[in-house]
């Protein structure tokens, strides 16, 4: 007798470069609850499954879903503004500019904007760094996204606790004690304890946006919860400058102290790390969220991503927010990040078109906790998959499908997206709402925004 499955995408090919390596084509996928039951060929799975519904891929390639390590949704409002500045200048010109005026309405078409455009370019799973917690209840607009949209989205909670920022005697605009911080994680926990695709975080902003106390009493939370903690590390001089003026010490030992670097500490950015420091991630298990399009617009440099893998640190890629990167593209990013290796240090084999693939996928899934869940597509793992047309201008001919797609791949090679076994994009258009629609109302919204923040 044969067992029952939810959904058998058939007609596929699989690439697989362990053992002989190759594609495996006429290949299918069962799907049971979201998650995946086998993978191998047509006639293994008809054999063993039947399903009311069945998915025809016309012989496109089935991948993992993307994993973004970091983003800031809220910033898809500031797209553009404040280009080609120094880092300062431009939190001034874009993020500080319109973050005070963020209403819900806004939270929630911005993050639904930004997840359209991720879902596009092959994004699945999706943690947002939300730290413009300027009115109640923001991040539950962004929960309100995630679902609507049917991503998975990681919501990492934003911390900010000290009194004044660097430079000014005003009270921080997201200040907030950690205890009722805390409380509100609490509440968003509960809310959403039985969502599949949801899950949570926590996110003290930076180092000099937070007191020792405040870190340590978020770290524990997150260890108390099994949590990722996660926080922006040494994107610039700034963080190590403010360290050292108050604390007479650098970051990462300050944080070593607190006893903040742990498996579960993700670390963004990571790119002013002096020799010491990679020690300390080895030691400690730190993960890392590599930023390289973010990283280059602001000048910020090149996070030594060679040495981190030579230590066996996992890396996980990420867009940053669209007030930095300005695009949430995935694909972008990871040949960004391939690109910026090689020039960098002089180097064309410094890191490959497979090395960034993986941080994409499974090793994104490590940094973030869910390796036994996602990153690879495995029976057990959810039903994350990427439907891919490399018979497209862009990828013609295509001899390694992995290069091609980080090379020359584009949103136009990602045909259809599965998430928890749903289908969110179908031969290019969404399936569960009005993308015209949404966005004239993002374009209306933000538009405004802008207008009242000139008057200010």
């Amino acid at each position: 007798m044969k067992k029952n499955a939810d959904l058998i995408i058939k007609n596929a090919t699989l690439w697989r470069k362990e053992g002989r390596g190759g594609v495996m084509v006429d290949a299918s996928i069962a799907v049971a609850d979201g998650s995946i039951l086998k993978v191998g060929s047509r006639k293994d799975l008809s054999d063993v499954y039947t399903a009311p519904k069945t998915w025809d891929a016309g012989g496109k390639l089935l991948l993992p879903g993307f994993i973004n390590t970091h983003c800031h949704l809220f910033q898809v409002f500031m797209r553009g503004l404040g280009k080609d500045l120094p880092f300062m200048d431009w939190m001034n010109q874009s993020v500080r500019l319109l973050m005070p005026l963020l209403d819900d309405e806004a939270v929630y078409l911005a993050a639904m904007v930004g997840c359209m455009e991720a879902i596009r370019t092959g994004t699945t799973t999706l943690v947002d760094f939300m730290y413009a917690n300027v009115k109640p209840c923001l991040a539950d607009a962004v929960l309100r996204a995630f679902d609507d949209c049917g991503i998975r989205g990681v919501l990492a909670r934003g911390l900010t606790d000290i009194d004044k920022m660097p430079g000014t005697d005003r009270l921080p605009v997201t200040w907030q004690p950690v205890p009722e911080t805390l409380a509100d994680v609490d509440r968003l926990r509960a809310m959403y304890a039985r969502h599949p695709r949801i899950t949570f975080a926590l996110a003290p902003s930076v180092i000099w946006a937070m007191t020792s106390q405040g870190l340590t009493e978020g770290a524990a939370y997150a260890r108390t919860n099994d949590m990722v903690y996660t926080m922006h590390l040494l994107e610039t001089a700034d963080d190590d400058q403010f360290s050292l003026e108050r604390y007479g010490k650098r970051t990462t030992t300050l944080l070593e102290e607190l006893g903040i670097m742990a498996p579960n500490f993700l670390a963004v950015h990571a790119v002013r790390l002096e020799p010491e420091d990679f020690e300390r991630f080895e030691r400690y298990q730190v993960k890392v969220s590599h930023n390289p399009v973010a990283n280059m617009i602001l000048g910020s440099g090149a996070a030594p991503v060679r040495e981190l893998n030579r230590r066996g640190i996992p890396i996980g890629l990420g867009t940053d927010g669209a007030a930095s990167n300005d695009s949430q593209s995935l694909i972008e990013v990871m040949k960004s990040a391939a690109l910026l290796q090689k020039v960098s240090l002089r180097d064309p084999a410094a890191l490959s078109a497979d090395q960034v693939f993986a941080m994409a996928t499974k090793e994104g899934a490590m940094t973030i906790g869910m390796a036994d869940q996602i990153g690879t597509l495995q029976p057990g793992k959810r039903a994350d998959i990427l439907v891919v047309d490399l018979d497209r201008p862009n990828t013609t001919p295509c001899f390694d499908p992995i290069a091609s797609l980080v090379y020359s791949g584009d949103e136009c090679n990602i045909h259809s997206v599965f998430i928890e076994g749903d289908l969110v994009l179908e031969a290019g258009a969404f399936t569960r709402f009005d993308e015209a629609q949404l966005i004239a109302r993002a374009n209306q919204k933000a538009q405004a925004l802008y207008r009242d923040a000139q008057e200010k």
